[in-house]
């Protein structure tokens, strides 16, 4: 008998700051829909892996001090507390499901979860792999199922992966913290400039390629060669930070973090954090983890697969592009991307994106057919497939 899992990644689910991707007012009803497709078709569906972005923590001002996982839950009581109409409440009672860290919420702990989720069911949420619910975050990083594989794909990502050297006192706080903190700057002026309402009334809003930052690739190659040239150390964090406030002359802001030892810390101290992300050492493959933030993981997926020929399908999130292709020779290896569930409302209105999943579905000949789906609507036949492909 087939069974399915299903992925989902980049909700980015916060305390409803303007700067937030994901705003209720539009993201909501689309996600209660998908939620209500999970719980109708509970009897086909082995379990939910979230992956990673769940929560939002990085998508704040600068001067705003970004929320608890408890106070995100609060402030969406329509999904986060029991309403019968699709919420994760009563999903946990019809589905398992498993939550991997990603790269906005890494230092969401999964018992700071579950215990958030104790006044409101005596249900768990699962680790992405094993049945610890206590898994610390540094270690719940990937979902393991026999042949399928998934992770967020930060891991692969050179400015978002976690930081944790001893130069950095912000760990495991990676470089595109600051780089998302700095943009919700620049983003809160647009909105306010254009009299939107949040983030979700911005069209484009939600792409995590650092093109829309500010920050071209070849810009950032170039300046590393000028500093070879000039026989200094690579600096690839003072480059970003310095072509991200090119247009602003305070260079001077500061950011409010929560929880850690620096409450306030300023942004021309912050490349000190990072002192070694590329070196001569290290130098191509610094560079292909630096294309993450500009091409996708598309690399990362093929040496997977070559390292890892049993595994059949890969899932992974994080560049917000839903995508599903087959990968090597033949049909043996196929990769699939969710997309996010939060684009802008000019996007979803225009069909330029719209909330996404993917289905995995296993066959007892050890066979597997793999779904790209959207949510455009909130009605159950609002939930179309996009493409599917057979793995032998």
């Amino acid at each position: 008998m087939a069974s399915r899992t299903v992925f989902v990644g980049d909700l980015h689910i916060g305390s409803g700051a303007e700067t937030n991707w994901y705003q209720k007012s539009v993201h909501e009803p689309l996600l209660k829909c998908f939620l209500r497709y999970l719980q109708e078709n509970a009897r086909n569906i082995d379990e939910l892996v979230i992956l990673g972005d769940w929560f939002d923590l990085w998508n704040y001002h600068p001067f705003c001090a970004p929320p608890s996982v408890a106070l995100i839950m609060d402030q969406n009581p329509g999904i986060f507390q029991r309403q019968n109409d699709g919420d994760f409440i009563s999903l946990l009672e019809e589905v398992r499901v498993r939550f991997i860290n990603g790269d906005h919420d890494m230092e969401v702990e999964l018992k700071d979860i579950n215990q958030a989720l104790a006044a409101r069911s005596d249900r768990r949420v699962l680790p992405g792999h094993g049945q610890d619910h206590e898994k610390a975050a540094v270690a719940n990083t990937y979902y393991l199922n026999d042949t399928i594989w998934a992770e967020h794909g930060h891991q692969h990502d050179l400015f978002n992966k976690p930081a944790l050297n001893e130069e950095n006192p912000m760990a495991p706080l990676p470089l595109g913290y600051f780089v998302a903190r700095i943009y919700c700057h620049f983003l809160q002026k647009r909105i306010a400039s254009t009299h939107r309402m949040n983030a979700a009334c911005v069209a484009g809003c939600g792409s995590t390629s650092y093109d829309s930052f500010g920050i071209k690739l070849h810009d950032l190659i170039a300046q590393l060669m000028q500093q070879a040239h000039r026989g200094e150390k690579f600096n690839p964090a003072r480059i970003i930070l310095d072509l991200m406030l090119q247009h602003n002359r305070n260079n001077l802001l500061e950011f409010k973090v929560a929880g850690k030892s620096l409450v306030e810390v300023r942004t021309d101290g912050v490349a000190r954090f990072y002192p070694n992300l590329i070196t001569a050492d290290n130098f191509y493959e610094a560079l292909c983890e630096a294309e993450v933030a500009y091409d996708g993981l598309g690399h990362f997926v093929r040496m997977h697969f070559i390292n890892n020929p049993h595994c059949k399908v890969a899932v992974m999130a994080h560049t917000h592009c839903p995508t599903l292709s087959l990968c090597g020779n033949g049909k043996n290896h196929a990769y699939a991307n969710p997309g996010y569930f939060c684009p802008s409302q000019p996007d979803i209105k225009e069909l330029r994106s719209l909330p996404g999943f993917v289905e995995v579905e296993k066959f007892d000949d050890g066979t597997c057919k793999v779904y790209q789906k959207a949510v455009r609507g909130i009605f159950s036949e609002d939930i179309v497939e996009v493409a599917s492909l057979r793995v032998l």
